[in-house]
């Protein structure tokens, strides 16, 4: 069976700066691989490349079989590769069922969208009690369901490979975006 996630040799750059040299991964079914490393080591461009944010020069990924590596990222999510980013990044002045209802914004996954909802609240049972409050006023951890959980709404429905990325959380507290 082929790896669910192939990188291979890829290179990449902001603008003349090359920030990655070559970098390649397999991530086969089931497996947990982690990227560690210090600043400056590549571990936020490798996302971005992953995610389609920034297109590597030279080398390749594959997900599932299909090559992400020329596609834009709202393709990239419908194929099922999702990144939760670092610091939640959530709408703090809308409510939690209105972000979780944003991480389900494609055509093909509006239709699916109660689906997505009752399988996320199976999971983090306490948004299904915090639905209509702000996400602004959540707790860190009631953040940090939130913003997985947004993630797991693009779960396509027909599809048991799901990949889901989180860039590390740093020390300091972020703010959301909104």
């Amino acid at each position: 069976m082929p790896p669910l996630l192939s990188v291979d040799s890829v290179v990449a750059a902001y603008g003349e700066v090359r920030a990655l040299w070559g970098v390649s991964l397999v991530v086969d079914e089931g497996e947990i691989v982690t990227l560690l490393g210090a600043n400056g080591a590549g571990k936020t461009t490798t996302m971005r490349v992953l995610s389609g944010l920034i297109r590597p020069r030279s080398g390749t990924v594959t997900f599932d079989g299909l090559a992400v590596h020329r596609l834009p990222p709202p393709r990239i999510v419908q194929a099922g590769l999702v990144q939760i980013p670092e610091g939640r990044r959530l709408w703090p002045r809308m409510t939690v069922l209105e972000n979780l209802e944003l991480g389900a914004y494609a055509p093909h996954l509006r239709r699916r969208r109660l689906e997505g909802l009752e399988w996320v609240f199976s999971l983090f049972p306490r948004l299904a009690e915090r639905r209509i409050q702000l996400a602004g006023t959540l707790s860190g951890g009631e953040q940090q369901m939130l913003a997985i959980g947004r993630g797991l709404m693009s779960r396509r429905s027909d599809s048991r490979r799901f990949w889901c990325a989180r860039s590390s959380a740093s020390s300091k507290r972020s703010t959301p975006a909104g």
